[in-house]
């Protein structure tokens, strides 16, 4: 969820206070509203009509405009909603969200504060006369609403076009969302690339030599009885003059050639089935990650579909830097593989039915795990627990895209309940961790404190997860009072 603006504010806007419900209306790919100064009516698309059932009329106070809010901004197919406790005004449109409160200076778009007027502090909604007013031309803008003031015809035109694009079909592979706008063009993005299989679809980074992410779907039609083929591959549909990762790349260096799309996700057919063995689904996995942690959190997965359900998944990894059965490395292959430090996965767990990203709700069951690319991991993959926000923040990624942005708000913050997992969260015992100490300084964090820890400390009951010194004070971590890091 990542939109900010520069805005100028020009106009303000008045919201009728009371409960609000939001509005079921649709909008058209394009709508134009105006409105004039001192007139009761407004026109959207040409069809006049009243603004709202009490005769408002936009005025002119001070030398800003009001005009009622819920009216225009249902009139887009949006909706908005008043919270008395904490007076709060929501505003939504699309896929973005604005929140402004009343007095404050600043607004929140789509998760990101942003100030209402950086050159004037005392532009902020307020309440007068039982109405709320607020700026116009900033809560246009950041919705996307083009907004134009005529001042001889004291005439406000506003128009918002409406993607019209088809959102993705059920059992789409990339039905959550592109997370990092990749383009299937070598020249612009080879470091972002996109490919598709046709079993899943990924963002391939030539010069690190894998996937950044790769991303598909799990239904019960996904698993049949197709033995594994394990005919590890060049993948020969790179670009030409881009390296080949060949299906030896990996070996001697103490990594597994780790599936992000797994083997067993891909059983209906042949065909799916070796399309998951292509050099272009591998990254270095240290080898308990690969066999315990990830295959564990893997076959549980799918043990959920089995059991009626359907499963979306985005996999990655990031950083620079893992610990195999052997060494400490940054990079294998001759240097045209990198080794990362973390690995992760995003799951959306829904009930077999239609219309599946319609179905996803503030209630839908979201599983993010983020492991550390180390031997001596948990094969519990419950340890590793977090939220989506926590990984969108490592990578930078925007992982649910295509959900709108009030539902993201809320399942992006949330961890994981693990009642609900076949195994309690443990603690990850104090093994020492093969590192070669003049390249690596680890420390550890849990899923969502704010501090970084030694390995064994009292506060890694809950999680426990390897960074570097210099990733924990970049992400902002402060160290333990306790264990002294």
């Amino acid at each position: 969820m990542r939109r900010t603006h520069q805005l100028n504010v020009l106009v303000s806007i008045v919201l009728v206070v009371g409960l609000l419900v939001p509005s079921a209306a649709t909008a058209l790919s394009s709508t134009t509203i105006k409105l004039w100064i001192g007139n009761a009516s407004m026109s959207v698309n040409g069809v006049q009509q009243p603004i709202d059932g009490q005769g408002t009329k936009p005025v002119i106070v001070a030398g800003r405009t009001l005009v009622p809010i819920r009216a225009v901004i249902e009139a887009f197919g949006g909706s908005t909603a008043w919270e008395s406790s904490t007076r709060k005004v929501a505003v939504t449109l699309g896929k973005d969200s604005l929140d402004l409160w009343i007095d404050k200076p600043q607004a929140s778009l789509n998760g990101t504060t942003l100030a209402i007027d950086a050159a004037n502090s005392a532009v902020v909604p307020v309440i007068t006369n039982g109405r709320t007013m607020l700026p116009l031309r900033f809560v246009a803008e950041s919705l996307g609403i083009d907004v134009q003031y005529d001042a001889v015809t004291r005439m406000i035109t506003l128009t918002y076009s409406k993607s019209t694009v088809a959102l993705p079909a059920d059992g789409s592979n990339l039905l959550l969302g592109n997370p990092s706008n990749a383009v299937h063009d070598s020249s612009s993005s080879p470091d972002n690339y996109l490919m598709d299989s046709g079993y899943y679809i990924e963002s391939y980074n030539r010069d690190r030599g894998e996937p950044n992410w790769v991303s598909w779907y799990v239904g019960i039609s996904s698993l049949g009885s197709t033995p594994r083929k394990d005919n590890f591959r060049a993948d020969s549909t790179l670009p030409p003059g881009w390296y080949q990762v060949q299906a030896n790349g990996y070996s001697g260096s103490g990594f597994d050639r780790g599936h992000n799309c797994p083997s067993a996700d891909r059983t209906s057919t042949v065909a799916a089935n070796s399309s998951t063995f292509l050099m272009t689904n591998m990254i270095p996995q240290a080898p308990t990650n690969n066999q315990q942690t990830w295959n564990n959190f893997e076959s549980y997965l799918r043990s959920l579909v089995t059991q009626g359900n359907e499963v979306y998944v985005v996999m990655g990894s990031y950083g620079i830097g893992g610990t195999g059965s052997s060494s400490y490395q940054t990079t294998i292959d001759g240097g045209h593989v990198t080794v990362p430090a973390y690995i992760w996965k995003v799951a959306v767990v829904l009930s077999n039915g239609d219309k599946d990203l319609s179905r996803i709700t503030t209630s839908t069951r979201v599983i993010a795990i983020d492991t550390p690319n180390i031997n001596s991991i948990s094969s519990k993959w419950q340890t590793y627990l977090t939220s989506v926000d926590a990984i969108e923040a490592a990578t930078g990624y925007d992982l649910l895209s295509n959900v709108s942005v009030s539902i993201q708000k809320v399942l992006e913050a949330r961890v994981d309940d693990t009642s609900v997992s076949p195994a309690p969260v443990v603690v990850v015992p104090p093994v020492p961790v093969v590192v070669d100490p003049s390249k690596q300084d680890i420390v550890y964090r849990t899923a969502t404190g704010s501090k970084y820890h030694r390995l064994g400390c009292s506060y890694l009951k809950s999680s426990c997860i390897a960074l570097t010194r210099s990733e924990a004070i970049a992400l902002g971590l402060t160290p333990c009072s306790v264990c002294n890091p």
